[in-house]
């Protein structure tokens, strides 16, 4: 990992120094963190894929089947939950 480089804003002194264990260990936590959030946005595209298309929603909503529709959407979403 790089050093760190600290600017003091009122003279303008900078300080190289290295990443404390402390800093690494909190980095590398944000990171395992943000990959886990990417990762669960994923459900999205899966969920997109398999779910009813418009034309079959206007067609439930048409001949009044939204109740086989929702059944549809509910697997899909229990198939690819959130997170």
């Amino acid at each position: 990992m790089a050093d760190v480089t600290e600017v003091n804003v009122q003279t303008g002194e900078k300080i190289t120094r290295s990443y404390t264990q402390q800093e690494k260990d909190n980095i590398a936590a944000a990171q395992a963190e943000a990959k886990k959030n990417f990762d669960a946005l994923d459900y999205k595209t899966k969920r997109k894929s398999e779910f009813p298309t418009i034309e079959e929603c206007v067609h439930a909503i048409l001949d009044d089947d939204l109740e086989a529709l929702q059944v549809k959407r509910t697997a899909v979403k229990n198939k690819y939950p959130k997170g």
